[in-house]
């Protein structure tokens, strides 16, 4: 090939780089984000909506604020992220920083994405935060809560595309029971929130990230403010522990339903916090419903513990009834109010999950590991993550 051919190509090489860059100017994400996520929950499978008895219930299902008989105050920290989310970092950075020529930056940092191509890698911190609940109501306080997620792939020329979320919320609870349906406990409750949300997803070519080392800015970041309303319910029927179905007695079955984000009116509203000049709004809060049961097993000992099975985020727009089947299996053990304890286990969007729990007078630690379906309908992709909760019960 003649001088003139090599560098005709490598000008178009070029040229491609920038319009796919320039085309793409929004990245693709096919991961179903949750605004908040209990660990307990998710070790049990994520399926929560059905339980609800402890101070996550404000965002899982409001109903079972009106199930509480005493007060929680819960402070808590969360750090989770994909195993190999440290080291890839690590990866880039050090291509980055290679020494010589833009085109040997650029070089390093194409053999990190196509010897990585294919791979999801994520983090999530939350806290400080505060959850705050008695009998009937409730009010969670949410400062940061941060989601990254980067895909690395080589489909149209070597990208990291990297979606972040950056949550601010604050939420008040209200649940009470009706009696509407005879022989039975019919809840009801409505957590009202305000969200500040950062959003941004982008592809970053290998150009970009040769020549600024941040892949993500602030300038980035879409930002918008909402006000919505989660409304949920339970049930729980009165079985009698005679007759043909006196063995549902025994399991004390409670079914569950929340339609999220009633109003699903969008972050059209900015307050400048993060961001002062970017006026875009943030992906929206989706309005969905979730369902849920709740099987309770015998007491034995200090031991109990419940079955559950929910199908969640119905009408989202990246819904499957693969991603959205949840089931979940919890054990626990309870020796005084101040020394106990759960293990859980359980299947989210069809990975297994687990997770253990334990609490010794007010200090709490959780830990799990869980999976999310992170590819497109057809060609599911699973991203692991490990994740732990500090937490002070009061």
């Amino acid at each position: 090939m003649s001088l003139k051919k090599m560098k005709f190509l490598a000008a178009m090489s070029v040229s491609l780089l920038i319009g796919v860059s320039s085309f793409a100017a929004d990245g693709v994400s096919f991961r179903i984000h949750h605004q908040y996520q209990s660990l307990r929950a998710l070790g049990m499978g994520d399926a929560f909506v059905a339980v609800a008895n402890d101070y996550s219930s404000i965002f899982y299902n409001p109903a079972g604020l009106a199930r509480r008989t005493d007060g929680q105050i819960n402070l808590s920290f969360d750090v989770g992220m994909t195993p190999k989310f440290m080291d890839i970092s690590k990866q880039i950075q050090d291509a980055q920083n290679t020494t010589g020529t833009e085109s040997d930056k650029q070089q390093a940092i194409m053999n990190v994405i196509n010897n990585n191509s294919g791979s999801t890698f994520g983090l999530r911190l939350m806290g400080p935060s505060g959850i705050w609940v008695r009998p009937n109501w409730g009010v969670a306080v949410l400062p940061a809560d941060l989601s990254v997620q980067m895909d690395l792939h080589n489909q149209v020329g070597p990208a990291i595309n990297t979606t972040v979320y950056a949550d601010t919320t604050v939420a008040y609870g209200y649940a009470k029971d009706f009696d509407w349906i005879p022989n039975s406990r019919f809840s009801m409750g409505v957590t009202g929130k305000f969200v500040n949300r950062g959003y941004v997803s982008k592809p970053v070519t290998a150009m970009e990230a040769a020549v600024d080392p941040n892949l993500v800015k602030k300038e980035d970041l879409m930002e918008g403010y909402t006000v919505d309303a989660d409304i949920g319910t339970l049930w729980t029927p009165n079985i009698s522990a005679d007759g043909w179905l006196s063995w549902l007695s025994l399991a004390r079955p409670t079914f569950g339903a929340v339609l999220r984000n009633v109003g699903e009116l969008g972050f059209g509203q900015s307050l400048k916090l993060i961001n002062k000049s970017k006026t875009n709004a943030p992906e929206k809060l989706y309005r969905v419903i979730d369902i849920g049961s709740r099987w309770e097993y015998p007491t034995v000992w200090i031991f109990g513990g419940r079955g559950t099975l929910d199908l969640r985020d119905i009408g989202h727009p990246l819904f499957s009834l693969k991603k959205g089947l949840h089931v979940g299996f919890e054990f626990d053990w309870t020796v005084t109010n101040w020394w106990k304890g759960h293990y859980n286990v359980g299947m989210s969007q069809g990975y297994l999950t687990a997770g253990v729990g334990m609490q010794f007078a007010i200090f709490n630690l959780d830990a799990v590991t869980y999976s999310e379906d992170v590819g497109p309908y057809n060609f599911p992709q699973e991203s692991r993550m490990y994740m732990v909760r500090l937490n002070m019960d009061f």
